[in-house]
């Protein structure tokens, strides 16, 4: 129990201890202006992103068979375009202020900085962290959906924003969802991308 406990703290102190390393100069210099937040994730995600991917391969003896093609692919990049979009347009309708698909605060006008974090950046570092390692540590100690339940909570709280956190907690179940059938994260990473392009794409119409 306490090795499995362990193995769910690691992740989370080392992604805690990247961010303070990135955050504590960041606040010290305004250098990157009101890029600033895209480019903390941007540092975040070089430095974690490699232990991630280590944790998730030592990992992959506790996963079952990989589950993945062109057609799963499809169905992902398409499934999370479209309930971004669907959110998106809901949001914008009801005019609910302060709402937005993905993080306000990348929205910096700086584009070329906002693709790369939107859709690479930020997909690949949160996807591998919350459901490439975390969800499957998770479920050393509980059921799939209890699992499920936990890492997208976490995901919510990890997005502040209320109405943003509602919106990730529901896509964080469609996420785990994704993991638990398929057994890799490409399928998230690739779920979560095609959100974040469509959410990108919709600030301009």
């Amino acid at each position: 129990m306490k090795i499995r406990i362990r193995r769910i703290l690691f992740p989370i102190l080392f992604c805690l201890a990247v961010a303070c390393i990135i955050e504590l100069p960041l606040a010290q210099t305004t250098i990157f202006g009101d890029d600033v937040i895209l480019w903390d994730t941007l540092f975040r995600s070089v430095i974690a992103v490699p232990m991630l991917v280590h944790l998730y391969r030592e990992d992959s003896v506790f996963r079952g068979k990989e589950h993945w093609n062109g057609k799963i692919a499809a169905a992902a990049f398409f499934s999370g375009a479209g309930i971004s979009l669907a959110f998106g347009l809901v949001v914008r309708a009801l005019q609910i202020s302060g709402a937005a698909l993905a993080d306000e605060s990348l929205f910096t006008g700086n584009l070329w900085l906002e693709a790369v974090v939107l859709l690479a950046a930020s997909p690949i570092l949160e996807e591998y962290f919350f459901r490439g390692v975390l969800y499957g540590r998770c479920k050393e100690l509980v059921s799939a959906p209890a699992a499920a339940f936990m890492t997208a909570a976490f995901f919510g709280v990890f997005h502040w924003d209320l109405v943003q956190g509602i919106y990730s907690f529901f896509m964080g179940l469609i996420l785990a969802y994704l993991m638990e059938k398929t057994n890799t994260v490409k399928a998230p990473v690739v779920f979560h991308f095609a959100a974040n392009l469509a959410a990108l794409v919709l600030e301009f119409f």
